[in-house]
């Protein structure tokens, strides 16, 4: 591409001084150097639309689906403080954001994440669930004691701006508690809706 440029600009100058032999002569090295200049700039900018169309394609994929693991019947709570619920049993979890340990998930990338709870509750007892940001209180779900049916859900969802690195994880009430069994019914979803 370079080696064209130049002799297109050679064979202009031949004809400029052809047609008029009393002009100045051109600074071929100059131009040349002008021509190399421009040939760097349109490389640059190719590999930053190259860049841009990579970014695309590799967008941050952040989807997680967790529930608390039963065999057999479980009750978590009532404590006499509020305590961070952990679901083990993941669905999916797309990103690895969600931590099966500790029961939080942390934001990788800043964007608008949408979350989702179920809270199920079997028997006597109220059910109550917190969904935190960085240990402050966003939505909560919760319900009485169960009546004629004796089994109860309560479900809550919300959107939110994260910047990276922000926790969101669920809390047990005090003196609530949840029911858990092999189907399932407790759950906590996020997934990433677009980056900011």
């Amino acid at each position: 591409m370079k080696l064209v440029m130049s002799v297109v600009v050679l064979m202009c100058v031949g004809v400029a001084q052809t047609l008029d032999p009393m002009s100045p002569i051109l600074d071929i090295i100059g131009e040349l150097q002008k021509i190399e200049t421009m040939g760097k700039e349109l490389n640059a900018l190719r590999e930053e639309v190259r860049e841009l169309k990579s970014k695309n394609e590799e967008r941050v994929k952040v989807a997680f689906s967790a529930s608390p693991s039963a065999v057999g019947t479980r009750y978590y709570g009532p404590l006499p403080e509020k305590s961070t619920l952990v679901y083990n049993n993941t669905f999916t979890n797309i990103g690895n954001a969600y931590d099966t340990n500790t029961g939080i998930f942390t934001a990788p990338v800043k964007g608008v994440y949408f979350f989702i709870f179920v809270v199920f509750n079997a028997y006597e007892k109220a059910a109550g669930v917190n969904l935190l940001k960085n240990d402050n209180l966003v939505v909560a779900a919760s319900d009485n004691s169960p009546g004629q049916d004796s089994e109860d859900t309560s479900i809550n969802s919300v959107s939110l701006l994260l910047e990276r690195g922000d926790r969101i994880y669920l809390q047990l009430i005090e003196t609530r508690r949840i029911y858990a069994d092999g189907w399932k019914r407790n759950t906590f979803s996020g997934h990433l809706l677009f980056t900011v």
